[in-house]
C-alpha cells in the first residue's frame, strides 16, 4: 500500500509552506566584473567558516537512513512538482550542484502527498530510469508553473515527455507501468518516510541530518547543506 495515507495528508497543508522564504541577497548593479568576483570570493570564504547548530538549524534523525554509499555523502532532495515552493528551489540547489565537492551526490526524491502528486512521482521516476531527467526536469518544472499547463493522467504526462524529450511515449508508458518502477515508487515513498519527511521541499544530508524546514532564506539552507557535507565527510574521511 503508498504511502499516501494519514501521515502524509496530516502535512499535506506545509508540505508546499514550510520551503518557503525569499533571498536576502539583493542584486549588485552598476558593479564592475572584479568587484563582483571579489565580493564572490569573500562569501565563498565566509561560507567555509559558518558553523551551524544541532536541534536549530539541522536535526540529526533519531534512526539514520542507510545510504549504502560509503564513499559518497548523499544528499537528498525531496519535491513535487506542483509544489511551487520546490519549484523556486530548484535554483538554489543547481547553483549547489555546480560547485559541489566531486565526493557529495544529489539524490532527487518526489513524494506522493497528495492524490494529484502522483502522476508526477511516477513520471520523474520514469524519467530517471530512462535518463530523461537532466533533459526534462526543470522544463517540466516551467511547464506547470511559468506555462500553467495541466496534466491529469500518466498518459498526457507521456506525451509531453516524447514532445520534449523525444522519447518514445510508448516506450514511456511502458516503463511507467513496469515492475522497476513499482518498485522504485515504493522506495521513494518509503524514504520519505523513514526520513521524517513533512513538507516540500526538504533535504536530508547522507540520511542523518534534516535541514531546517523553518529557514526561510534558501541561501542560508544552501549554506546549511555545505557545512552538513562537509562534516559528514570529515567523518567519513572524504576530506
Amino acid at each position: 500500500m503508498r504511502l499516501t495515507i494519514i501521515w502524509c495528508l496530516l502535512f499535506v497543508l506545509f508540505s508546499c509552506g514550510n520551503g518557503e522564504g525569499t533571498s536576502s541577497s539583493k542584486k549588485v548593479e552598476n558593479t564592475s566584473n572584479k568587484e563582483v568576483t571579489q565580493k564572490q570570493e569573500s562569501s565563498a570564504t565566509k561560507q567555509s567558516n559558518l558553523t551551524y547548530n544541532l536541534g536549530e538549524d539541522y536535526q540529526l534523525l533519531a534512526t539514520p537512513y542507510t545510504t549504502e554509499s560509503p564513499k559518497h555523502v548523499i544528499v537528498y532532495e525531496f519535491f513535487g512538482y506542483t509544489c511551487p515552493h520546490c519549484f523556486h528551489f530548484e535554483p538554489f540547489m543547481d547553483k549547489w550542484l555546480s560547485g559541489k565537492k566531486d565526493y557529495a551526490k544529489l539524490q532527487r526524491v518526489p513524494l506522493n502527498f497528495n492524490p494529484s502528486w502522483s502522476i508526477f512521482q511516477q513520471a520523474y521516476l520514469t524519467a530517471e530510469v530512462m535518463g530523461l531527467v537532466d533533459e526534462s526536469h526543470i522544463k517540466l518544472f516551467e511547464a506547470l508553473h511559468e506555462e500553467h499547463k495541466r496534466f491529469n493522467t500518466i498518459d498526457q504526462l507521456a506525451q509531453w515527455y516524447a514532445e520534449n524529450t523525444n522519447v518514445d511515449k510508448e516506450a514511456f508508458l511502458s516503463t511507467a507501468e513496469s515492475f522497476i518502477l513499482d518498485s522504485k515508487l515504493r522506495q521513494a515513498d518509503k524514504m520519505g518516510f523513514q526520513m521524517q519527511v513533512t513538507s516540500t521541499p526538504t533535504v536530508v544530508v547522507n540520511g542523518k541530518y534534516k535541514v531546517s524546514t523553518k529557514i526561510r532564506n534558501r541561501d542560508e539552507v544552501i549554506n546549511v547543506i555545505r557545512f552538513l557535507v562537509q562534516k559528514e565527510a570529515k567523518e567519513m574521511g572524504l576530506n
